[in-house]
């Protein structure tokens, strides 16, 4: 083929490669052949949508001409720079002057509407202010791009028209159309998209007029942007020059080319063609790779499926127009080599898509790609590839906030904005970066143990000084681990002084430096500056990035309080991405919908096939509705699913593809996108029952995903049934304890015989636990003062609540909480006075308050000794004793006091019998009482456990608790008795501290389980 065949006919010249050819090496090979003499092709000056397709582009030369060869001048669209040909070093500088950096720019869109919120009497944080102008900045874009230049109009009628809540938009247009500019000029600065629309039309402009001698050939884009458009014409139409357009349909039917509308896949190629006044026929396919039998009918089909929706009423009629073409097994003939995988949720659809890449190693050289819009499902892959030993990377990279270095930066601001806090403290210290200049891997050692002893449960303070003394109270009497803990508060303390130190508002420089200096100290080790660990890395460099640009390019923004900085700082390392340099796998990769364009594979996936996900919905536009941005003169949203639709017929073409999406996410049932549902209805229509075989795919991947975790032998999980020594079985047990005993075996066997405890949260929040502490302190320091007094006196009440605040305050309950607590707390004040009034008036006497006692007796297996702590005793004029619990929560029944699942108070009540608790008399039981303290429309009600408080009921529950306890401990000191999980149904905890151990939920609900059977004797 020579040049000829390129250049010969009239201009506007117009070339397409078909869906299915691999269009960089299709391009490659047809310059090549073009332009035979090495020197010749490298005066060839090929214009690219984007500089990843140029250098694949170059690579395609590369396969080509596997020698030394001379390339021709690659350029991309997208990202044009008037100081590279084919512009000359200067030339365009008074139409293009620099771009304003992206930094800078967010900076100063953020201080304008900062000082637009200022001006209307509103505060906004600088972490709120970037994140809007981001939303700012896109904007500018679309109305660069779209050469959109004057809002006024539109500005005047949003003033007039719109309701008030929605004229926020026109202050914010205010920045777009007056202040930005300005500023613009101030800074001799142009916005990116603008500088790019200019120098497009510029180098259109120039080659119009003076067109270039040698050939150009703009390659890959559809003239989706305006300007990238004008610059297409030009190259169409120089004497040298063509426009290769991917998978234009030149042979669509005059029906559905009438009827392509914005969401169309071919839609900003028709406008294209349009404005170029040429006929769809008059595109001609790129020499040499014109459309095969094989490969056209697999491009027909999936035009159809993408049909315009109100062209699809005689889908049956075109289905027999195919047929008539191109055979009747043009359907069997388009599926072949593409197939469908429904999943039923997105952790098998990873794994099903990991199995195919791994497949694609097995064929020597062959190339697989994933594309996917789905982050989630991304990461869920690149997971499963792991499991076979395959690294592979997504292009779209990951927040710098989720890089070690990002995140620690962040870590490190939060310590330092909240001192005291466990939480912040122990999110810090885990970072693999911190290091505080000693040896990494001790120092984890040392801070795990400090974590599980003294950073577990209410948040230690609110300063360092707070943390230092509360990690060295936890350390107890071993003065080498008072001082080792206490030494690593202080050392952190000290590395984030130079944050600490600053008060008030700060200029984000001065913020910066501060946290540089902070977290270099922090993840020094014993052999590395920290700056060369924190740094080293590609994240780091990003890192070290955003840190400059806060340092040089955020003056714009006024001084800031560290609360604000560290929002700025997170807001901006999560919208920046750090993508990988190099994909760690040379023959598989992860894409995005936009930079697999023009992407070429042995195998595609394409995943995430749901509505929402791909195509993803329009973005929402805080400034501008639909109906303001075609006002406007912007385009549409529905012109990206057009642009989206594109990419998915393009990929959709290759010769083994395979379409992926998930039933469920989250649970909640999904909506297959609606390019994947027309192509199934299609299919349907033609193949009828044939359709789902055709598109199966050749392996069951879905299966073998399953068959990836089963073992070959499958054994039914059984409730656990440990059986320790009796030597090794508890001795001694509270009467709460008692009860967990009888409905759950198992939770006495790993707290007491495995020693395991439950850990807290870190800076655990005062909840349920506090309050029940809190109410049991104040009756019990209220109680007391009232003493032995059949009266209550006037200011009983006032008292009480003072009581109340005080315990609430001591259990942990902030400022704010207090507020509502203390109205809660206030109508249970209310309701004991009056239960106290009463009962004195009877003639009760409180005689124990919080008492404890312990009784023991023998046992098979040696002393078994029984504690307990009776919240409150009273003496009964009769001279017996009532027996009273205080539950914030909600009490037992009486029926189940009676059949020994709730044995507390009966047992306390023959404690007391026995005289064991201190300063309450030896007497037989009265009454057992749970006093319920709700605070809530019922703040309290006393519940009798005793039918008759008078008789001796209580002694006879008393009694009999403290017989079954005698044979149960008799029971459990038989070697062979085992400690069951949870053994009755009746009385399980759905939310036992020891389950997981247990393994509950894996055997709880299998068929046939019967260890809900037994009694509490």
């Amino acid at each position: 083929m020579s040049a000829d065949r390129l250049f010969s006919s009239p201009s506007p010249r117009v070339f397409t490669l078909p869906p299915a050819a691999p269009f960089l090496t299709e391009l490659a090979r047809g310059l090549t052949e073009a332009f035979p003499d090495p020197e010749a092709l490298s005066r060839v000056t090929v214009l690219i949508p984007t500089r990843r397709a140029g250098r694949e582009l170059a690579e395609a030369f590369t396969r080509l001409s596997p020698g030394a060869a001379l390339l021709p001048m690659i350029r991309p669209i997208g990202d044009v720079d008037a100081d590279e040909p084919p512009f000359e070093p200067g030339e365009l500088a008074e139409i293009a002057p620099e771009a304003v950096s992206p930094a800078r720019r967010r900076f100063e869109l953020a201080s304008l509407i900062l000082q637009k919120e200022k001006a209307v009497g509103r505060s906004m944080g600088a972490g709120g202010a970037l994140a809007l102008a981001d939303d700012l900045a896109r904007l500018l874009d679309d109305l660069a791009t779209e050469d959109v230049d004057d809002l006024g109009a539109l500005t005047e009628e949003i003033r007039a028209n719109l309701p008030a809540h929605m004229q926020e938009a026109a202050m914010f247009l205010d920045i777009v159309l007056v202040a930005w500019p300005e500023r613009l000029k101030e800074m001799q600065r142009v916005d990116p998209a603008r500088r790019r629309s200019l120098l497009l039309k510029a180098l259109a402009k120039r080659w119009r007029d003076n067109p270039p001698a040698d050939p150009v050939i703009a390659a890959g884009s559809t003239g989706s942007i305006p300007a990238a458009a004008a610059l297409l014409s030009a190259v169409a139409n120089l004497p040298q020059g063509c426009i290769v357009l991917p998978g234009f349909a030149r042979d669509m039917d005059e029906e559905g080319w009438a009827a392509i509308d914005d969401g169309h896949p071919q839609r900003a190629m028709k406008t294209l063609i349009e404005s170029l006044g040429i006929e769809r026929h008059d595109v001609r396919f790129w020499p040499g790779a014109e459309e095969g039998r094989q490969d056209a009918p697999r491009a027909r089909v999936i035009a159809e499926a993408l049909r315009p929706a109100e062209a699809t009423a005689d889908w049956l009629r075109r289905v027999e127009d195919l047929k008539e073409a191109w055979g009747e097994d043009v359907f069997e003939t388009a599926l072949e080599g593409l197939s469908v995988i429904d999943a039923p949720a997105p952790a098998e659809e990873a794994r099903a898509i990991a199995l195919m890449l791994r497949e694609t190693l097995e064929t020597p050289g062959a190339r697989g790609i994933l594309v996917t819009p789905d982050r989630n499902l991304s990461r869920r892959v690149i997971t499963e590839m792991a499991r076979f030993g395959v690294t592979v990377d997504d292009s779209a990279g990951q927040p710098l906030s989720d890089t070690p270095s990002g995140a620690f930066l962040i870590r490190v601001l939060q310590a330092a904005l909240d001192p005291g806090s466990a939480l912040a403290f122990s999110a810090l210290a885990t970072s693999p970066l911190f290091s505080l200049g000693e040896e990494r891997a001790p120092l984890r050692g040392v801070l795990g143990t400090m974590e599980r002893r003294a950073l577990r449960g209410r948040r230690p303070g609110h300063d360092w000084d707070a943390l230092y003394e509360h990690v060295r109270d936890a350390a107890g009497d071993d003065e080498d681990r008072r001082r080792r803990w206490g030494g690593i508060i202080e050392a952190m303390a000290t590395a984030l002084s130079p944050l600490s130190a600053l008060e008030g508002d700060q200029p984000l420089a001065v913020w910066t430096r501060a946290l540089v200096e902070s977290a270099e100290a922090l993840a020094r080790n014993d052999e590395m500056a920290g700056a060369d660990r924190l740094w080293a890395t590609d994240a780091g460099e990003n890192a070290a990035q955003l840190m400059r640009e806060f340092m040089e390019e955020a003056d714009a923004l006024p001084p800031v309080s560290l609360h604000d900085f560290t929002r700025a700082v997170l807001e901006t390392a999560r919208s920046r991405l750090i993508r990988p340099r190099y994909g760690a796998h040379p023959r598989l990769q992860i894409l995005g919908p936009l930079e697999a364009r023009l992407a070429e594979a042995d195998r595609v996936i394409l995943a995430g096939l749901n509505e929402g996900v791909w195509p993803a919905p329009p973005k929402s536009d805080p400034f501008l509705s639909r109906g303001m941005r075609i006002a406007a003169g912007l385009s549409a949203p529905e012109e990206r699913f057009g642009l989206a639709a594109h990419d998915f017929a393009q990929l959709a073409c290759a010769r083994d593809v395979t379409l992926t999406r998930s039933a469920k996410v989250d649970g909640a049932p999904t909506v297959a996108s609606r390019w994947l549902w027309r192509l199934q209805t299609l299919a349907r229509g033609a193949l009828g029952e044939r359709a789902q075989a055709a598109l199966a795919p050749a392996q069951d991947y879905l299966g073998f995903a399953n068959a990836l975790d089963e073992t070959a032998e499958q054994t039914m999980i059984r409730p656990p049934e440990p059986a320790p020594p009796v030597e090794a079985r508890p001795r001694k047990l509270s009467v709460t304890q008692i009860e967990t005993w009888i409905r759950d075996p198992y939770s006495i066997f790993a707290r007491k015989i495995l020693k395991l405890d439950k850990l807290d949260p870190l800076d655990r929040p005062a909840g349920a636990p506090e309050r029940g502490t809190a109410y049991h302190a104040a009756l019990e320091r209220w109680v007391r003062s009232l003493g032995d007094t059949e009266i209550l006196p006037r200011d009983a009440l006032q008292r009480l609540l003072a009581h109340g605040q005080t315990a609430l305050s001591e259990a942990g309950f902030s400022e704010n909480a207090l507020g509502v607590e203390m109205k809660r707390f206030e109508r249970v004040a209310q309701f004991m006075v009056a239960f106290e009034e009463a009962r004195r008036e009877d003639g009760f006497t409180p005689a124990a308050l919080e008492a404890l006692g312990d009784i023991s007796f023998d046992a098979p297996g040696g002393l078994f000794t029984l504690t307990g702590r009776a919240d409150r005793i009273d003496l009964r004029p009769s001279g017996a004793l009532d027996i009273l619990d205080y539950k914030t929560g909600m009490p037992p029944s009486a029926k189940e006091v009676a059949a020994g699942f709730a044995p507390q108070l009966p047992l306390e009540a023959a404690m007391a019998a026995r005289g064991a608790f201190e300063h309450a008399p030896s007497h037989e039981p009265g009454d057992l009482m749970y006093v319920r303290l709700s605070g809530g429309r019922v703040p309290g009600e006393p519940r009798s456990m005793v039918r008759n408080p008078d008789g001796d009921d209580a002694g006879m529950l008393a009694e009999q608790a403290l017989e079954r306890l005698m044979k149960w401990v008799a029971a459990f000191d038989d070697p062979q008795r085992t400690y069951p999980s949870q053994p009755r149904v009746k009385f399980t905890n759905k939310w036992g501290d020891y389950d997981h151990l247990a393994r509950r939920k894996e055997w709880a609900s299998a068929p046939g389980d019967d260890a809900g059977e037994g009694g509490a004797s």
